[in-house]
């Protein structure tokens, strides 16, 4: 198949893909800084409504669960309505839920705005990753979803902060007003530059490197070797993220008797490792083709640096720098992976595919902190690092098997 022209594959002219990038990825920051509102709040709204932890909890169940295994039906939809309208909807009802659980006389209007936030908060995957394989040409894909994937853990990072500031000047109820009205903002934004966002229409060319599963859409598709193996990948990789975000901290106290502000230290250079591998793989993966390869050494990368930590004897300065490359690494495999999935997809299925496996992102970061916080209570704090490290090479398998599983099925198709 020969190359289509730069005409062909880029549908936005290139001076208009940076605000399309940045729409795109200010949309994405404002969903994980939603997720993560009402958590710094707990302590407050325990009080303010007079419920228990574990009802507060089950809020962010609604929300978490909810928009994440919503993922895969809206997936759907974006490919059968367009990616544009459903993003509008999405982040116009995550922003309108928000500003509106500032107003909640109760925790049930608390929990149904909850619900309908994290409706919201389902389309953000799916339709951005239309928008962008769309609107950016496939030489500058890489970077694009490095910015869209740096955006949504930024927001996540800035999310406990902004909001407890916003208190500390005003109360919970303006802070979410705030917050709400912000999002709604960007929305405005978005809309005025409605006509840049362009979803790939099912009639596209691609780039020549797909597709793994040829005359295979819809379920059929989903079900496909290739696509289920990086289920499992997102699957794997959520465990990981997630039981080294809930109990790096603890496991480092109780393994080598760090104190609670250098633990805190390792976690924060963790999540700002992410931050950094995201953003050096998004330059990488534009100007070297071999995906795979950056995506596995990236997570090998990650795994000598997951197994140091169960060593004795290693100072403080040693295991911040140690989880801080191992939030390298793990950030570093982000592009690269959404290459790897993009190279899979017929044109006019990107939403159903990047929604369907997201679903395993929010399934393995659900089961991992009761999983890992059942090792830390039968003493056993090494394990949290080793646990860590097995779902690494189990993630590296599933990234090597899915490659191997799609280059079969084009020689058979070729």
């Amino acid at each position: 198949m020969s190359a289509p022209s730069e005409a062909q594959l880029d549908p936005a002219p290139r001076r208009r893909e940076g605000p399309v990038v940045g729409l795109i990825s200010g949309g994405h920051f404002m969903s994980h800084f939603f997720v993560l509102c009402l958590p710094p709040l707990f302590p407050i709204l325990k009080v303010e409504f007079n419920v228990s932890y574990v009802e507060l909890g089950l809020a962010m169940t609604a929300y978490g669960l909810l928009g994440g295994f919503m993922q895969a039906p809206v997936g759907f939809l974006v490919d059968r309505l367009g990616p544009r309208n459903l993003l509008f909807a999405g982040l116009g009802l995550n922003a309108a839920a928000i500003l509106m659980m500032g107003f909640a006389q109760n925790f049930e209007m608390l929990l149904v705005f909850a619900v309908l936030a994290g409706l919201g908060n389902s389309v953000f995957h799916p339709a951005d990753y239309a928008i962008l394989n769309g609107s950016i040409h496939p030489d500058r894909l890489g970077r694009a979803f490095s910015m869209h994937t740096f955006s949504g853990f930024f927001g996540s990072a800035c999310a406990p902060v902004g909001i407890l500031a916003l208190v500390s000047f005003t109360d919970w109820r303006v802070a979410l007003i705030s917050v709400g009205l912000f999002g709604l903002l960007i929305w405005a934004v978005m809309l005025l530059w409605r006509s840049s966002l362009q979803g790939a229409a099912a009639s596209d060319s691609d780039d020549g490197d797909v597709s793994a599963a040829p005359g295979r859409t819809g379920i059929r598709l989903l079900l496909s070797p290739p696509v289920l193996l990086f289920l499992g990948f997102f699957i794997a990789y959520g465990m990981v993220t997630g039981g080294l975000r809930a109990f790096s901290v603890t496991a480092l106290v109780n393994l080598h008797g760090l104190g609670l502000d250098q633990a805190n230290t390792a976690l924060t250079g963790f999540l700002f490792g992410v931050v950094g591998g995201i953003l050096l793989a998004g330059v990488i993966v534009d100007r070297y083709p071999q995906h795979a390869r950056i995506a596995v050494g990236a997570l090998l990368l990650a795994l000598v640096c997951t197994i140091a930590p169960i060593w004795a004897g290693l100072p403080g300065l040693a295991l911040i720098v140690l989880l801080t490359v191992v939030g390298v690494g793990l950030g570093a495999a982000l592009p690269p992976r959404d290459l790897l999935i993009r190279a899979l997809i017929p044109p006019g299925e990107t939403g159903k595919v990047f929604g369907f496996v997201f679903v395993g992102f929010t399934v393995g970061g659900s089961i991992a902190p009761p999983f890992f916080g059942g090792l830390l209570d039968a003493g056993n704090p090494s394990l949290i690092f080793g646990l860590s490290a097995a779902f690494i090479v189990l993630s590296i398998a599933f990234v090597i098997a899915a490659q191997l599983t799609a280059l079969r099925q084009r020689v058979k198709s070729a």
